[in-house]
C-alpha cells in the first residue's frame, strides 16, 4: 500500500470526522436553545392512615412532564418523608401538561394514590408549567418561578391524604 493510499485513507477518516463534529455541533445548538423543567418534591406527610393493615405508608411519586413518566423510588415505613426528589426533563421553550400523583407502594395489591389534591374526587395535580418566563399555571392564580423556583404546597381532604411540598423551576 503507497503512502499516497494511507493518506487518502486518512482524508476520508478526517473528512467523516469533521461530518460527524458538524452533525454534533448542529445538535448542541439545538439543546443550547432547549429549556429545562425540573420538579423537586421536598416532602410528604401523611395526613391520615395511609396503610392501615402495614403501618406506615410506602411513598413513592410518579411525575409525568410532556408526556413523559417517570417514577421515584419507594420510601418504606415512613409517613412523614423529606425526599427531595429532583425530577427533570429538557424541552423546548414552550408551555407543557405536568402531573404530579404520590402513591403508597404495596405488594399484594394494587399500589393506592394518595389524595393531594383540594378537589373531590381527584387525587393527583394536573397543572402546565410555561418555560420563558417560568409560569406554573392551572392553580387558583398563577406561580412565577424566581431563582429556586416557586414552592407548593397542596393537601388532599378524602381518605387516605397527604400533603406535599414541591418545588417547580425551569432552567435553559
Amino acid at each position: 500500500m503507497s503512502i499516497f493510499g494511507v493518506g487518502r485513507t486518512a482524508l476520508r477518516a478526517g473528512a467523516v470526522a469533521g461530518a460527524v463534529g458538524a452533525i454534533l455541533m448542529a445538535g448542541s445548538a439545538q439543546s443550547a436553545k432547549a429549556d429545562e423543567i425540573i420538579i423537586t418534591i421536598d416532602s410528604i406527610q401523611a395526613l391520615d392512615k395511609i396503610d392501615p393493615g402495614a403501618g406506615q405508608a410506602d411513598f413513592f411519586a410518579r411525575v409525568t412532564i410532556a408526556g413523559e413518566v417517570f417514577r421515584t423510588p419507594v420510601i418504606r415505613k415512613a409517613d412523614d418523608v423529606r425526599p427531595n426528589w429532583v425530577i427533570s426533563k429538557r424541552v423546548r421553550p414552550g408551555t407543557y401538561k405536568v402531573k404530579v400523583e404520590i402513591l403508597d407502594k404495596d405488594v399484594l395489591s394494587k399500589d393506592d394514590a394518595i389524595d393531594i389534591n383540594r378537589i373531590d374526587g381527584k387525587r393527583e395535580l394536573d397543572f402546565r408549567v410555561r418555560t420563558r418566563p417560568c409560569v406554573v399555571l392551572d392553580f387558583a392564580e398563577p406561580y412565577r418561578c424566581s431563582g429556586r423556583g416557586v414552592t407548593i404546597t397542596r393537601a388532599g381532604r378524602e381518605k387516605k391524604s397527604a400533603e406535599v411540598r414541591f418545588n417547580v423551576n425551569t432552567r435553559r
